[in-house]
């Protein structure tokens, strides 16, 4: 016999009392009473049971998950199967509507495991979408960067072409590995050269070098490495516009995230010197919609490109 935890047993009770305390037929005309919710028939609660449990022992999903090494998705089968065992013992006992919101959970726990151990061609199929996304990405910040982002100074052209090598070689192994229908090592290799080319092309908009290091003296150091990635992504937005032109819709949304980024810059100027842990969230704040403006203009902006 399964041993369920005490919260399952007092909500089980709950809904018992709930179902037990249904309006007959006669009060259900009371027009100073709330209206009844639809009952649950037991042809329903039969056929999820059977629905579940073919979910759980007959199906593509449960090979997966039984047979995959992912400890959290077999965490969410077992709670499915004992949601089941509960919800047929209730519904043995008349109470359809407690077996059928047990049930429903049951359902997604299920989903739950499933998202977590993908099936392999659906994985493969949006692992490929997003290969085109970033190699769209890729090829419109190399393209950009020839036009319209010159460089400054003789050290930065230097490294401008060191980092456009890098990123060609990137792409070049990309490519190869795509063919090869090796696609999430595809893009890892293209995620890298979306993060050196983005670094890259706010540099050159800013007219100097940026160097990410990510470990602080001090908070106030941290704020002013915040203000300094803000600027980044702040720089490159109006790249995106020049190069992706997004519609009257996306631009509305971009101006909307810009706004509100630069809201929350200001905020966290105004806190730095009162609550400079304050001030360091309100600007990571703001560079995340910033980040989301980027992405509403059609650039995909990696998270590796963020130190959170």
């Amino acid at each position: 016999m399964t041993h369920l935890p005490a919260g399952w047993l007092k909500a089980t009770l709950l809904l018992c009392l709930a179902q037990l305390a249904q309006p007959s037929a006669g009060q259900q005309g009371d027009p100073t009473r709330p209206a009844p919710r639809a009952l649950v028939s037991a042809q329903v609660v039969l056929q999820k049971i059977a629905m579940v449990d073919k979910m759980l022992n007959h199906s593509p999903v449960a090979a997966r998950v039984l047979n995959s090494q992912n400890e959290a998705a077999r965490r969410h089968f077992t709670h499915a199967r004992e949601l089941i065992e509960h919800a047929q013992a209730l519904s043995a006992g008349g109470l359809l509507r407690g077996a059928d919101a047990l049930l429903n959970e049951a359902i997604w726990e299920i989903s739950r495991a499933q998202q977590l151990v993908p099936d392999p061609g659906s994985q493969q199929a949006g692992e490929r979408a997003r290969f085109m996304q970033l190699e769209d990405s890729v090829t419109a910040l190399q393209r950009t960067a020839l036009i319209a982002l010159p460089a400054t100074s003789g050290r930065q052209a230097e490294s401008a072409d060191g980092v456009a090598a890098r990123a060609n070689s990137l792409v070049e192994q990309a490519v190869v590995l795509a063919r090869a229908d090796r696609y999430i090592e595809a893009n890892k290799q293209l995620d890298q050269a979306l993060v050196l080319l983005l670094k890259d092309a706010s540099a050159r908009l800013a007219g100097h070098t940026i160097v990410y290091d990510w470990r602080f003296a001090d908070r106030r150091e941290e704020f002013e490495f915040e203000l300094e990635r803000f600027g980044s992504f702040e720089r490159l937005v109006p790249l995106a516009l020049l190069e992706f032109r997004p519609s009257a819709e996306a631009l509305a949304l971009i101006e909307r995230y810009v706004a509100q980024a630069r809201q929350l810059r200001e905020r966290g100027e105004a806190q730095v010197t009162l609550n400079t842990g304050a001030a360091v969230k309100s600007v990571v704040e703001g560079t995340d919609s910033l980040r989301r403006a980027l992405q509403a203009a059609g650039l995909v902006v990696p998270q590796t490109l963020d130190p959170q």
